[in-house]
């Protein structure tokens, strides 16, 4: 990491440390995350449905609001404070900003699934014997830190597009959901020839995650898409630079 890169994360790191908002949206993400999981405990009980799939919806689900909340002021909250165009007449090149700061917010939404296991443990503490095994998490974990990278690099991008945080939130939010039904219509249509025959996407392979299974091309798919989004996102503020 070059020095322009750790100062930029360091940066952004710091400002999260000291941001009350910071907290407040962590603790709304536990508040959210937990209270999925209770419902589902509740709606899915007698029906066959393991504790690790519910776990996994319960997180999977609040995960694209709170990215979008950690995300929404890297770029826009410096056009909306007034220091975009100071950092922008910084001598070096953007992309080391853009990784900087995607990898403090990074850090951040991983340090939130972390905690988001909480209610897991508690719930195996309660079960006793009958509780499953913390090995049934790992995949659903793996999972859910690739959805963070992509969420994460798609909200980096909207916040260098927009002009004040809000924006960028509700951005991430739309163009996230609408990448998604894209990706279940071509995935029904064009490969299956059929809308009612393959599972929407994003659904299964949580599903699949929490049955100790992930297939290569979410890694692919996953992987692609966030590398393709930082890239947008150096584009797009060298172009209004």
């Amino acid at each position: 990491m070059s020095s322009a890169t750790r100062t930029s994360f360091y940066r952004e790191l710091g400002a999260s440390l000291f941001s009350p908002a910071r907290y407040a949206t962590f603790a709304a993400f536990f508040a959210l995350s937990a209270a999925f999981l209770s419902a589902a405990l509740q709606l899915g009980e007698g029906k066959f449905w393991t504790l690790e799939a519910l776990w996994t919806l319960s997180v999977a689900l609040p995960l694209p609001i709170f990215v979008s909340l950690v995300t929404m002021p890297l770029f826009a909250g410096e056009r909306a404070a007034g220091t975009y165009e100071l950092l922008a007449l910084l001598p070096i090149p953007l992309r080391k900003i853009v990784v900087g700061k995607f990898t403090a917010s990074f850090i951040s939404v991983c340090l939130g699934l972390a905690g988001s296991t909480i209610p897991w443990f508690l719930l195996r503490h309660a079960l006793d014997t009958r509780a499953p095994d913390n090995r049934l998490l790992v995949a659903p974990l793996v999972l859910l830190f690739l959805h963070a990278f992509s969420w994460t690099a798609l909200g980096t991008l909207c916040s260098a597009m927009a002009r004040r945080p809000w924006i960028a939130a509700t951005g991430t939010l739309f163009a996230g959901g609408a990448l998604m039904l894209l990706w279940a219509a071509s995935t029904r249509f064009f490969f299956s020839g059929n809308w009612q025959s393959s599972p929407f996407p994003i659904w299964g392979e949580l599903l699949d995650a929490a049955g100790g299974r992930i297939a290569l091309h979410s890694f692919a798919f996953h992987m692609a898409f966030g590398l393709w989004c930082l890239f947008a996102c150096v584009q797009t503020l060298e172009a209004k630079r």
